[in-house]
């Protein structure tokens, strides 16, 4: 077992320093590569249903076969991140997700492209958590908020990079050279990922050790962490609902032409929206006040979107994208920001976060969809912004978080 003691903060040297910065700027590259993997099969998705005579649902299929992956993932690679330690973990899943992506590219039929797809799934969901813990450990109580706002960034990034640039190049060389290339540039970013990293000055714990039950049941059992998880659900969910029926809900029911643009401006806003935002956050200090104001102009967006109008749909689309990234950066820091959180389990804490919040990722969109038919486009918009709103206000019942001393020293015993 290890025996877990905070000392008196080592100084700040310009070594360490440069180190951290070197450390969030691959790390990011690290969630450019992995967005990009997650989504460069959707501009294929026209070649695979003709080349494996396959039909929507099918094809769809991939999508939730990626998703299941990513999202069942999240507790057990911070397990791995504790017994490994974080570099070896973020290594394993950038690895996994590039190989098992560009084996994608060569797979024969559509049931080994439906397999690799969950597989590729996973390697994202290791990769997710552990690459936020990775930030955190170096970032807490220094910048922490802007540092995951850059993460966030590049998320987004990836993002319309996997949609649009993997689009043209598709149609350059053919969709199973696409999403080779993408799995090769995911491996060699691991690599780069493992070169980089080192744990902070007196961060042993980081490189690996014993799994307790105690540590097991802080960590899961945290109260904070749950309360922050289920505040954050509405809004998680409501903006995987929106960023994907939003412009459908525009050209088709609205017949507004600027609809794709609106959609894009969404995905666009995800950029400044969290540098902002964790900017802001850092300022103040108050990462739980900015989150539930961040969350609750989301739930703004929300409910301005059926009564928006052509002229202005793109302006709801802005807010919400602005705002839901925005939160996230800020919702990121909270394991890391909270000493009761030991630092070799902040990846298994923000595992927890995130599978808490999957459960709104499944749900709303779902009952969006239900409810569209029932009552109507307006009543469904409706139900997305007043959930946002609602269960963030859960958030009023949290802590702040029991601030973390930065670049404290974490001594453990040998194991």
């Amino acid at each position: 077992m290890s025996g877990l003691a905070e000392s008196p903060p080592e100084p700040p040297t310009s070594s360490s320093g440069g180190r951290r910065w070197a450390v969030m700027t691959v790390v990011s590259l690290g969630f450019v590569m992995m967005t990009v993997n997650w989504f460069d099969l959707a501009p294929a998705f026209g070649p695979i249903s003709v080349e494996f005579r396959v039909e929507i649902p099918q094809v769809a299929l991939l999508i939730s076969a990626f998703v299941a992956g990513y999202g069942v993932f999240h507790i057990p690679a911070g397990f791995l991140s504790t017994r490994l330690g974080i570099r070896r973990t973020l290594v394993i899943g950038l690895v996994v997700e590039g190989i098992t992506g560009a084996l994608s590219g060569v797979a024969a039929d559509y049931t080994q492209l439906l397999v690799l797809r969950i597989v590729c799934g996973v390697g994202a969901s290791i990769y997710a958590g552990i690459g936020i813990a990775a930030v955190s450990v170096w970032f807490a109580g220094r910048a922490h908020g802007f540092a995951l706002g850059v993460v966030s960034a590049m998320f987004s990034l990836g993002t319309a990079l996997g949609l649009y640039v993997w689009a043209d190049l598709a149609d350059a060389v053919g969709w199973r050279r696409a999403l080779v290339a993408g799995g090769v540039l995911c491996v060699v970013t691991g690599a780069a990922v493992g070169v980089v990293f080192r744990p902070p000055p007196g961060g042993r714990s980081l490189t690996g050790v014993r799994i307790t039950g105690d540590a097991v049941r802080q960590t899961l059992g945290n109260r904070r962490l749950w309360i922050y998880g289920v505040a954050f659900l509405g809004g998680y969910g409501s903006f995987l609902a929106a960023s994907q029926l939003l412009g459908g809900y525009g050209a088709d029911y609205r017949h507004f032409s600027t609809a794709g643009l609106a959609s894009l401006i969404a995905g666009l806003a995800g950029i400044p929206g969290p540098l902002v935002i964790g900017l802001v956050s850092d300022r103040l200090g108050k990462p739980r006040l900015v989150l539930l104001v961040a969350v609750l102009l989301e739930a703004v967006g929300l409910l301005l979107i059926p009564v928006a109008g052509e002229s202005w749909f793109w302006v709801p689309a802005f807010i919400v994208g602005f705002a839901f990234n925005g939160a996230f950066a800020v919702w990121e820091t909270i394991p890391g920001e909270d000493r009761t959180v030991r630092p070799e389990n902040i990846g298994t804490a923000v595992g927890l976060m995130l599978t808490i919040t999957a459960v709104g990722g499944f749900v709303l969109p779902w009952a969006f969809g239900l409810l569209v038919p029932a009552a109507g486009y307006t009543t469904a918009w409706v139900l997305l912004g007043a959930a946002t709103a609602g269960l963030a206000l859960l958030g009023v019942r949290a802590r702040e978080p029991r601030a973390r001393r930065p670049e404290a020293r974490v001594v453990t015993s040998p194991r």
